[in-house]
């Protein structure tokens, strides 16, 4: 209850009780639309419905009037800048851009994680292609990678297949790239093409 027993208080206490925040003596600021958010915004939406369409009444009539030959053409682009405004008068009152922000950033957001998780195999397949084109590393070639030393049975766009003494050696394409490979037998490539 407020008192009225001071009177500096009482444009504070009317101003509390009245104030938009506060409905049914309850705050507006948690999360979700309340109740009478809701029905606040039907409304406004109803009361712009009923603006486009007198609006849209009005204007067919002075373009009736004004524009005889073009009335058409003229009406049409006049329909369109009125539904452009309230569609955007509707979006903004429903929050529509809030919403389309939020979505977009948590959009950015995961587009960024992925990529960033995806740069190893993403720098693989590029040297992958690079280690394929290269006319000194063939199947069969004898390399040396990180003191490794075997023979290259198979090439693919994210690892190259090196048999080693008894065993084989599975090694990703950058390490071409980012080490130092020393290849020991250079035939050059053999061409597929029937002359």
């Amino acid at each position: 209850m407020v008192s009225c027993d001071d009177e500096s208080d009482q444009p504070e206490a009317m101003t509390a009780i009245l104030s938009s925040e506060h409905v049914g003596g309850k705050s507006n600021r948690g999360p979700g639309l309340s109740f009478f958010m809701i029905i606040d915004q039907l409304l406004a939406t109803a009361a712009a419905s009923a603006v486009f369409a007198l609006a849209a009444v009005v204007s067919r009539f002075l373009l009736r009037r004004r524009f005889r030959e073009e009335h058409g053409k003229v009406l049409y682009l006049v329909l369109l800048l009125l539904s452009a405004v309230y569609v955007g008068y509707v979006a903004y009152l429903w929050r529509f851009f809030e919403f389309v922000v939020g979505v977009l950033a948590t959009a950015g957001a995961l587009g960024l994680l992925l990529a960033l998780s995806l740069v190893p195999w993403v720098t693989d397949i590029f040297s992958g292609i690079s280690v394929v084109l290269d006319p000194r590393i063939n199947i069969g070639s004898e390399v040396e990678i990180d003191g490794r030393r075997g023979k290259i049975i198979d090439i693919t766009l994210t690892r190259t297949v090196v048999s080693g003494d008894e065993c084989i050696i599975l090694v990703p394409n950058r390490k071409f790239r980012d080490s130092v490979v020393v290849v020991y037998s250079t035939k050059p490539r053999e061409k597929y093409f029937k002359d």
